[in-house]
C-alpha cells in the first residue's frame, strides 16, 4: 500500500503557503494602484473589477491554509473556483474588446456572478443533506480543479490572441499572464491526477502553485509600471 504521508498534505503549512499569501496580497495592492491609471487603457472598468476579484478571491483561498478545518477547506475551494471564473472572464472580456472590437453585453458582465453562485449552492446542498464534511471537501476540491483547468485553457488562448494584437509593454503583460495560466493548468492537472488515485509529490504541486502566483504578480507589476510611466509621460508634456 502506498504511504500517502510521504507526499504531504495540501492543508499542511510550509514556505509555499506564506509565499503564496504574500504574492496574492501584493498583487491586490498592484491591481489597486493600476486601477488609478485605468483611464490610460481604454478597456472600461469591468475588466479591472474582474481582475481585482480574481486576486482577492485567490488570496482568501490561500488564507484558508491557516485553518485545518475541512469546512474551511471546502469554502477555500469555492473562493479558488470563483477566482478561476473571474480571471478567465477578465481575458475573455479583454479579447472581445481588443481583438474583436465588440462592446460588452449585460450577459457577459453578469455571467461570472451568475455562474459563481452555483458553487456555494452545491456546497450548501451537500452540507444540509447530511453529506460527510470530508466528502464535501473532496467534492469541492475536485470542482475547483476542473474549473481551473477549463479557465486556464481559456486564459492561454485569450492571452495568445491578445499578445498577437498587443504592442509595447502589453505584449510582456499578456505573456506573463499566459505563463501564469500554464502554471495554474499544470498545478490543477497534477491535483486532479492525484484525486483520481495516482499520488503526486506535494512538493512538485506546491512549486508549480508558487510559480502560478509569481507569474501573476510579475504580470501586475509590469502592467502597473507601464501605466505609471505612461501617466508620467502624458502629464509631463
Amino acid at each position: 500500500m502506498i504511504d500517502l504521508a510521504q507526499y504531504g498534505s495540501e492543508d499542511s503549512l510550509g514556505l509555499h503557503v506564506f509565499l503564496s499569501n504574500l504574492f496574492w496580497l501584493v498583487s491586490i495592492i498592484l491591481a489597486t494602484i493600476a486601477y488609478r491609471y485605468r483611464r490610460l487603457w481604454n478597456v472600461g472598468d469591468t475588466p479591472w473589477t474582474f481582475l481585482f476579484l480574481t486576486f482577492i478571491f485567490f488570496w482568501i483561498r490561500e488564507l484558508g491554509h491557516f485553518s485545518g478545518s475541512p469546512l474551511i477547506a471546502s469554502v477555500r475551494y469555492i473562493f479558488g473556483t470563483l477566482s478561476a471564473i473571474f480571471m478567465s472572464s477578465t481575458f475573455i472580456l479583454l479579447c472581445s474588446r481588443i481583438c474583436r472590437r465588440k462592446k460588452d453585453s449585460k450577459l457577459v458582465i453578469y455571467m461570472p456572478f451568475i455562474v459563481g453562485t452555483i458553487f456555494p449552492a452545491i456546497m450548501l446542498y451537500l452540507y444540509y443533506t447530511g453529506v460527510e464534511i470530508n466528502s464535501i471537501k473532496k467534492t469541492m476540491g475536485l470542482i475547483e480543479s476542473i474549473v481551473w483547468i477549463v479557465a486556464a485553457s481559456s486564459i492561454i488562448y485569450t492571452t495568445y490572441m491578445l499578445g498577437m494584437h498587443a504592442t509595447g509593454g502589453f505584449t510582456s503583460v499578456f505573456m506573463f499572464f499566459q505563463f501564469s495560466a500554464f502554471a495554474a493548468f499544470t498545478w490543477k492537472l497534477l491535483g486532479l491526477i492525484e484525486i483520481m488515485g495516482s499520488p503526486i509529490p506535494y512538493s512538485i504541486r506546491e512549486s508549480v502553485e508558487t510559480l502560478f502566483g509569481l507569474f501573476a504578480i510579475v504580470s501586475m507589476y509590469l502592467l502597473t509600471g507601464m501605466l505609471r510611466k505612461l501617466s508620467k509621460h502624458i502629464y509631463s508634456e
